[in-house]
């Protein structure tokens, strides 16, 4: 997520951006991809032919690395929307995420028609269900089963458009963490309603406040109540690993122990805690910056796909070198779209969306400079 400029127009330097948290992002990714490819693949549905046995058995806490993603758009996020009014900060999420998906979204498309062989079976209905992003809403499942914390980030999206255009945010945003940490604290201990964890996120939310909190301390200075707000939804963020965990032994028979989901989710909190306060120490060169932006389309593209040509290649060259091959490819296919498809696509919809500001009404904060 890229620091563009500043509430003045100027240009960023490269110091202001936090090198850590690309690395972190693209560690993250690389986790998920690894933990697909080497254990649920061969354990869950039916996608791949093969099993890693005690490789796999060495990364049953892959998972998450998507909850390191959630803590990450936390930070990034609020600090993104600060300095900018809704429409703004809406119009540089959809050229954020939407060329990615489509293309990430279409190429696994094509493949799976192509191998037109259950679990990977697919048809036109589908792929149009998908371009929506939102794909259950319309009867359809997800192109790629990684897709469902994407919907996750776009509701965290909508609540923060929702305090940008109310004014809530960012400047009373320690006071919309806490009234989201009561409701997330109530509907995980007492209340257990399904419909209130989709919509205000509360299974997951705690690891999205927390990174807004750690910004908020960071940026703006540390207060007994800002501590007491992050420290809350850090205690929470363990509550939800466990969760997790029991979700994992429904799904998959098995799963790590509560002490070591609670030591993992620990340390995924503690390297994200780093990179957020010594990150900007961090110069983000030309590597730095490439290996951020390849984690969103790695995210996106390496599942099925990758399931697909490990399929395809193992009988031929072994499975270890069909995983190897699959993460190269994941990784190529994510470097093009990176370099090629999201500079392009993030031009168009700003010219599509950026004239309508002018008609719409806008509210905006100054606050330090905003995030891409």
């Amino acid at each position: 997520m890229r620091d563009i400029h500043s509430t003045t127009g100027m240009s960023q330097s490269d110091n202001n951006r936090n090198g850590l948290l690309d690395l972190l992002r693209f560690a993250a990714a690389m986790l998920v991809t690894v933990y697909h490819f080497l254990y649920r693949g061969g354990r869950e549905g039916g996608y791949l032919d093969h099993a890693y046995g005690a490789a796999g058995n060495t990364i049953t806490l892959g998972y998450m690395g998507v909850n390191l993603f959630f803590v990450i758009s936390g930070f990034v996020i609020i600090w993104s929307a600060s300095g900018r009014d809704w429409y703004a900060f809406s119009v540089s999420r959809l050229a954020r995420l939407y060329p990615a998906h489509l293309v990430a979204m279409t190429i696994t498309f094509l493949v799976m028609a192509w191998w037109a062989q259950p679990p990977f079976v697919t048809d036109v209905s589908q792929w149009l269900a998908n371009l929506t992003m939102l794909a259950p809403l319309f009867g359809a499942s997800f192109m790629d089963g990684a897709y469902w914390s994407i919907v996750i980030e776009l509701i965290f999206y909508f609540w923060v458009v929702v305090g940008l255009f109310t004014g809530a945010l960012p400047r009373h945003a320690d006071l919309a963490v806490a009234g989201w940490m009561a409701l997330i604290v109530l509907n995980n201990l007492v209340i257990g309603s399904r419909a209130a964890e989709l919509l205000f996120l509360t299974e997951y939310g705690a690891y999205f406040a927390l990174g807004v909190m750690v910004w908020r301390l960071s940026s703006l200075g540390a207060s007994r109540f800002r501590l007491f707000l992050a420290g809350l939804a850090l205690v929470m963020t363990f509550h939800a690993a466990e969760v997790q965990r029991l979700d994992v032994i429904a799904r998959l028979g098995e799963a790590s122990t509560p002490a070591m989901v609670a030591l993992a989710n620990g340390f995924i909190v503690a390297v994200f805690l780093i990179a957020a306060t010594l990150g900007r120490h961090v110069r983000a060169g030309p590597w730095v910056l490439a290996l951020g932006g390849l984690s969103y389309p790695l995210y996106l593209v390496h599942q099925n796909a990758g399931y697909i040509l490990i399929n395809l290649s193992a009988p031929m060259i072994g499975k270890w070198s069909a995983a190897a091959l699959a993460i190269l490819m994941s990784l190529a296919v994510s470097w093009w779209i990176y370099r090629h498809v999201e500079p392009v696509g993030r031009r168009i919809i700003r010219a599509l969306f950026s004239p309508a500001a002018r008609f719409l009404p806008r509210t905006i904060t100054p606050y330090p400079a905003p995030a891409e």
